[in-house]
C-alpha cells in the first residue's frame, strides 16, 4: 500500500470498486494528481466526477476541494525518523530559519503594520497560542488588533473586513483549509495580507501578499510529529522587535 492509502487504510473497504479504483491511481501518481482539477482526474481515471466526489464524502471530506487540500499536505509530509540529539536538531532548524531569512521581508511585514488601522491575526489549532502571543504583543504597544481562533468567527470577519485592515494568518503547514479559503476571500478584497509558516512552499504563501517562513525540517518519532512549531515563536519575535524599532525611530 502506497502513502495515501495506507493513510486512509480504515476507510477504503468502505469504498466501492470504483472510488478504490480512484483512491489507487492518485496514490500511484501523486505529483500529478494533486494538481488536477477534478474534471481531469474523472478523465484520467475514466470515470464519473460524481464518483470523485462520492470517493472523497465516504473518505471524510465535504467535497474535491477540502480532499485536494489534505492531498497537497499529505504528499509534501517527509517526516524524518529523529535519530539524533533533540538539543542538536533545533539548533540545526533555528540556524538555517535564521540563516535563510530576508530583513526586506521582515520590514515590510513591519512597514504594513505600521500604516493599518487595525491588525488582524488569524490562527487556528496549535498555531492559535502564537497568535494570541502577537495580538497581546501588539496590546503593549496600543497598536488596534484583534485574534480570531474561531472558524466560525473568521467566516463571519471575512464578511467584515475594511480598507484599513492588515491581515495576518499564523499556520504551521500553510495548508489548513480554514485559512486557506480566508486568504483566498482576501484577495478580492482591498487589504494586504501576510503568512507567518512553517512551510515556505505552501498555499497560503501564495495567496497573501507578504510572508515570512521558517525552515524546519519534518521529524517524527514513534510515530509522532515531532516538528518544531517553536520557531514560529521565533518570527513573531523578531517582526515585533522591528516594529518597535521602526515605529521610534520615525
Amino acid at each position: 500500500m502506497g502513502k495515501i492509502t495506507t493513510h486512509f487504510a480504515n476507510k477504503v473497504p468502505a469504498l466501492s470498486y470504483t472510488e478504490k479504483h480512484v483512491l489507487y491511481f492518485i496514490d500511484a501518481h501523486l505529483p500529478e494528481a494533486k494538481g488536477m482539477a477534478l474534471t481531469t482526474l474523472a478523465k484520467e481515471v475514466n470515470v464519473s466526477t460524481t464518483s470523485v466526489i462520492r470517493m472523497c464524502q465516504k473518505l471524510g471530506f465535504d467535497g474535491f476541494s477540502e480532499f485536494k487540500y489534505a492531498l497537497k499536505e499529505l504528499g509534501e509530509e517527509t517526516r524524518r525518523e529523529v535519530t539524533d540529539s533533540s538539543i542538536s536538531r533545533f539548533h540545526k532548524d533555528l540556524e538555517s530559519t535564521l540563516s535563510n531569512l530576508d530583513e526586506k521581508d521582515i520590514n515590510r511585514i513591519c512597514r504594513r503594520m505600521k500604516e493599518a488601522d487595525r491588525v488582524v491575526i488569524i490562527a487556528v489549532g496549535l498555531s492559535k497560542m502564537f497568535g494570541e502571543y502577537f495580538s497581546k504583543l501588539l496590546m503593549q504597544v496600543n497598536k488596534p488588533s484583534m485574534y480570531i481562533y474561531e472558524s466560525h468567527m473568521i467566516d463571519l470577519f471575512s464578511n467584515k473586513v475594511t480598507k484599513g485592515d492588515y491581515i495576518i494568518f499564523i499556520s504551521s503547514s500553510g495548508e489548513t483549509k480554514t485559512l486557506v479559503e480566508t486568504a483566498d476571500k482576501m484577495t478580492h478584497q482591498y487589504v494586504y495580507t501576510a503568512a507567518i509558516t512553517n512551510n515556505i512552499n505552501s498555499t497560503l504563501t501564495t495567496l497573501v501578499d507578504d510572508s515570512i517562513s521558517t525552515q524546519v525540517e519534518r521529524a517524527e518519532y514513534g510515530g509522532y510529529d515531532l516538528t518544531a512549531r517553536s520557531p514560529l515563536v521565533l518570527l513573531v519575535d523578531l517582526i515585533f522587535e522591528s516594529y518597535i524599532k521602526l515605529i521610534i525611530e520615525e
